[in-house]
């Protein structure tokens, strides 16, 4: 599955995902633009680390649309057929939200975590910042002890990987794409 998250204006971006056999997806605008590292590219790199299968991407992977993208046009074909492609993407879509379980939970706590503590190390100081730390303590309070485990573990790939997606995504133009290979994570052209 390929990735791709597009700069599409000064202050927002656009996610396009290509899978095998079945149409592709986008969602733009996506929410959460950042300069440094947009919101649905954390949760890329955090569920990758974690081998989630019930994430935003792993959902994606097995043929939903994690409740959030939609069929990105008829790619050339009839209409009716874009309509019941876009049918059967939604219910199955639907399907695969209401059955994710814990992974999708820990997908949201995650990269929360990771996002807060990565910042912390990017940005200046100040009381937003310490008002977000208290609050990534708080939600961390809420983990099992090995879910804790399993996210300390994984913390210095996915602060390797932020480091890497954030360098590549600055330095991107408006109309320019970064293409993500999933659940590898690796660059694609």
């Amino acid at each position: 599955m390929k990735v791709h998250f597009i700069r599409t204006g000064d202050r927002r971006y656009g996610v396009r995902i290509e899978r095998d056999a079945t149409p592709s997806l986008v969602m733009d605008p996506a929410p959460g633009f950042d300069p440094d590292l947009p919101h649905d590219m954390v949760h890329f790199a955090v569920e990758a680390a974690l081998g989630l299968k019930s994430g935003v991407f792993g959902q994606i992977a097995a043929g939903g649309n994690a409740g959030s993208f939609h069929i990105g046009g008829p790619d050339g074909g009839d209409a009716r057929e874009h309509r019941r492609a876009a049918r059967k993407q939604a219910s199955k879509g639907q399907k695969l939200v209401q059955a994710q379980g814990r992974d999708g939970e820990l997908s949201e706590i995650a990269a929360f975590l990771f996002d807060v503590a990565w910042r912390s190390g990017q940005r200046p100081d100040g009381p937003a910042q310490r008002a977000a730390l208290g609050e990534a303590e708080r939600v961390r309070a809420t983990l099992s002890a090995d879910e804790r485990a399993r996210i300390d573990a994984v913390r210095p790939q996915v602060f390797e990987d932020f480091e890497r997606l954030s360098q590549a995504w600055r330095g991107l133009r408006v109309g320019e794409a970064l293409v993500l290979e999933w659940p590898s994570g690796q660059p694609i052209g």
